[in-house]
């Protein structure tokens, strides 16, 4: 598969002169053609500043994007003013938040804000050379009203392919009128109606329960393989990554740690964070096998740290540990592992 986004030695910092917090130090991921990358980790280590940073979405300030390339097609995203950003956000990139009832406007129906979405996509593929602003918000003063044959048929069709029945009367309720699920399921079908070459989806099932969670993971993944678009898939879930995932890259405290394919990494994790990570979690029986936690705490990202951030809490540590960085290593085909262990071994 060809490399569809390619995120090179980026570092993102928060703060001031005064104080800042590394929340992402020298990050390198890539993400195929028709892939679902997962990235986990534990809250704080820069999952979602990650995925931020490659829209282009991030608060600056107190953001600053200090180093590193965000390469989609063959395009440093980075490197784009607003307005130019503009043409890939939303269409080429779409993006589902975590909480889909802040994401939604409450104040216009489910039809009207799927409807916008459609004819924003439309517009910019009928009228690429006009103005920039035209183009973002096209024929917005109509929403409110009734839509056309036409639109509500699209928007009908859009809440079908998301599988929410009587998607006829659904069109017209309020986002309070909707469950969770079927909120989130809504926001994926504004996303799909971009018809975008990758999807960044922000934990989109963490606020639902665990039958419906089921339900939306399986539905993103066969909406993958039907519109055939990747998935950058955010989540601290590894139950969630172990269902739909095609690789998994796990983070600590701002660094991509280990990445591989996903049956690979649940079976023959490398790294000592996946190693403990996976030894949190309960064996699903009625035995009496006690939990195994990570002892320590994550590293005070306001300071600097030179060596491994790992090493205080890690059962293997040597003293280059905390000296010196490990690297992100091939240590077998499509595995690599920032660790002195197998770089010894290499």
């Amino acid at each position: 598969m060809t490399e569809l986004l390619e995120i090179e030695n980026l570092r993102v910092c928060y703060g001031s002169q005064e104080e800042t917090i590394t929340a992402l130090d020298s990050i390198s991921l890539t993400v195929k053609e028709n892939e679902l990358l997962a990235v986990v980790g534990e809250s704080g280590c820069g999952k979602s500043t990650l995925a931020l940073a490659t829209i282009g979405l991030l608060p600056t300030p107190p953001a600053h994007i200090l180093t590193g390339a965000v390469d989609f097609r063959g395009v440093d995203l980075l490197k784009l003013q607003s307005e130019e950003m503009r043409q890939y956000r939303g269409t080429e990139i779409a993006m589902i938040f975590q909480e889909p009832l802040t994401s939604l406007n409450p104040v216009y129906r489910i039809g009207d804000q799927i409807a916008e979405a459609i004819t924003i996509k439309k517009s910019r593929a009928d009228h690429q050379t006009a103005n920039e602003s035209d183009q973002a918000h096209p024929q917005t003063s109509k929403f409110g009203g009734k839509l056309s044959s036409e639109l509500r048929s699209e928007v009908v069709a859009s809440l079908k392919l998301v599988r929410i029945p009587d998607a006829e009367q659904v069109i017209d309720r309020y986002p309070f009128e909707l469950s969770g699920g079927m909120r989130q399921r809504v926001m994926i079908a504004m996303a799909l109606s971009q018809e975008p070459a990758l999807l960044i989806a922000d934990e989109p099932s963490t606020a639902l329960d665990v039958t419906t969670q089921a339900q939306v993971l399986r539905l993103l993944k066969e909406l993958m393989d039907k519109v055939k678009t990747s998935i950058l898939l955010i989540t601290h879930d590894l139950a969630v990554a172990c269902q739909v995932a095609d690789r998994v890259a796990v983070m600590y405290a701002g660094d991509v740690v280990e990445t591989a394919d996903v049956y690979e990494l649940f079976s023959k994790p490398l790294h000592p964070y996946t190693q403990g990570l996976l030894s949190c979690l309960p064996a699903g029986s009625k035995d009496q096998s006690v939990l195994k936690p990570i002892p320590g705490s994550v590293p005070d990202l306001r300071q600097r740290i030179v060596g491994c951030k790992y090493t205080n809490r890690c059962p293997h540590a040597m003293k280059h540990c905390a000296e010196e960085k490990p690297n992100l290593t091939n240590v077998s085909e499509n595995h690599q592992a920032a660790c002195f262990l197998y770089d010894q071994q290499n």
